[in-house]
C-alpha cells in the first residue's frame, strides 16, 4: 500500500468487531481504527467519530480537504479478490471539506 506509514487509517472489517473500549458489538463491515496490536476501537472511542467520509474518485477534492484538515485518516477495505488492502476514501474534518469544495470551484470556473 502506498502513503505515509504514519499516516492514521481506518479499516472496514470483513468480520464481527467488538470495540476494545467501549465493548459494542460492531458487527460486519464496522469502521474500526487499529490500536496496538490487533486492538480494534470504533470510531468515536478513537476519537475520529467527527471527521467525514469523503469518498476516493476526485482526486483533486481529495487533496484539498486533506490538506486543510489538521485530522485525517485513510479508510481501507480487504479486497479478496486482489489480496491486499485498497483505498475506499478518506475521513477529513467537515470545515476541510467546505474549503475544499469552494477551491474546486473557483478553479472550475
Amino acid at each position: 500500500m502506498e502513503g505515509d506509514q504514519s499516516e492514521l487509517k481506518v479499516f472496514i472489517s470483513g468480520g464481527e468487531s467488538t470495540c476494545e473500549s467501549c465493548l459494542e458489538k460492531l458487527g460486519s463491515q464496522a469502521w474500526i481504527f487499529l490500536a496496538g496490536k490487533r486492538s480494534a476501537l470504533c470510531l468515536n472511542c478513537a476519537d475520529l467519530d467527527h471527521l467525514l467520509f469523503l469518498p476516493s474518485g476526485n482526486g483533486t477534492l481529495t487533496r484539498r480537504a486533506k490538506k486543510y484538515s489538521t485530522l485525517n485518516a485513510v479508510v481501507l477495505k480487504w479486497s479478496n479478490a486482489r489480496k491486499h488492502y485498497e483505498r475506499q476514501g478518506i475521513l477529513v474534518e467537515e470545515e476541510a471539506v467546505g474549503q475544499a469544495e469552494a477551491d474546486y470551484l473557483r478553479m472550475r470556473n
